[in-house]
């Protein structure tokens, strides 16, 4: 690996799994069993609970012709009756694997740092829910907590989105889409870490990232591709703007985003040209470039306290917006 700036405990953590003889990959387990591992490796890597008591409770999300479950976070010490900033986190997990339940103890820290509620929707996954049924979920779950910010204790001026690889995408496209019905609610700000935002590797060109990143820093071009081959029914999808949103006609006008970038990670390059089109015009974007991270950084902040640090940078920035509201 030419890794001189990444983070020593990360280092340590891929030369270890380099040179073990473990267990199947996640794409070599049927899906139950993939979702399953996922959520256990997540659990035991990932952040630690916070000292503080947060409240966890399932909520049932009516959304149109549908119903989905999902996680609503609220520190302890909220006051009740109050209406308080809410995120509404969208998971990782390539819109195959990942849940709520993986995410649980992250959810658990991001509401007692920021002192927000965090609601963490079940969103549809692939192969049973191929494209767009996760960014059709992620569209109508924003839509039915800013239509009824009362349900959910939520102050309808602090709303905002953010999420993780998938998610991450999933941030931008419901970002990209209310911005274009600017008479409809508005995210008051958006967090998006290591997002994909371009399939154009679908059809023969790769993104040098990739290339250079695409193995031995545990998300890799064959576990992109699996994820990728199960999430579309057709490679044309996948260069639809709802599901490559570095495509989208015009990202102006949208709520401040901070866009999070991993120097060793696959999804780089797509990430900081996403950075940069926003950038360019003229929006509020806070391209956080973190180079000696890997993707999936927060997944790791159990056994890295630079990721734990790293973590802690950019929740902060989703903060000082919220705050700033």
């Amino acid at each position: 690996m030419k890794d001189d700036a990444l983070d020593a405990d990360l280092k340590a953590m891929l030369q270890a799994a380099a040179a073990a003889t473990g267990g199947p990959s996640i794409r070599e387990l049927p899906i139950p069993m993939a979702r399953a591992a996922y959520r256990e490796r997540y659990l035991a890597r990932g952040l630690r609970p916070p000292e503080r008591e947060v409240t966890m409770t399932e909520q049932v999300l009516a959304l149109p012709d549908r119903e989905l479950p999902a996680r609503l976070y609220r520190p302890a010490s909220m006051p009740e009756g109050k209406p308080a900033p809410l995120v509404i986190y969208f998971h990782g997990g390539g819109f195959v694997v990942g849940d709520p339940a993986a995410y649980d103890r992250q959810s658990r820290w991001i509401a007692d740092r920021l002192g927000v509620a965090v609601l963490v929707p079940d969103y549809r996954l692939a192969p049973e829910h191929p494209f767009p049924a996760a960014v059709d979920d992620a569209w109508d779950v924003f839509q039915a907590v800013a239509d009824a910010p009362d349900r959910w204790g939520a102050d309808p001026t602090r709303i905002a989105l953010a999420g993780d690889s998938a998610g991450g995408c999933l941030t931008l496209v419901t970002a990209l889409r209310a911005a274009g019905e600017r008479a409809g609610p508005q995210p008051a700000a958006c967090l998006s870490l290591y997002p994909v935002t371009d399939y154009t590797d679908r059809c023969g060109e790769v993104w040098p990232s990739i290339t250079a990143f695409g193995k031995g820093y545990f998300l890799d071009q064959v576990m992109l591709d699996w994820f990728a081959d199960l999430y579309f029914l057709r490679n044309e999808d996948a260069l639809s703007p709802q599901a490559s949103p570095l495509r989208w006609p015009s990202v102006a006008d949208l709520p401040p985003v901070v866009i999070v970038t991993a120097g060793y990670d696959p999804l780089r390059d797509q990430g900081d040209a996403m950075a940069q089109r926003m950038a360019g015009a003229g929006g509020v974007v806070e391209h956080v470039q973190l180079p000696d991270m890997i993707h999936n950084f927060p997944g790791y902040a159990g056994l890295s306290a630079g990721a734990a640090t790293a973590f802690a940078q950019v929740v902060d920035r989703l903060g000082v917006h919220l705050q700033r509201r």
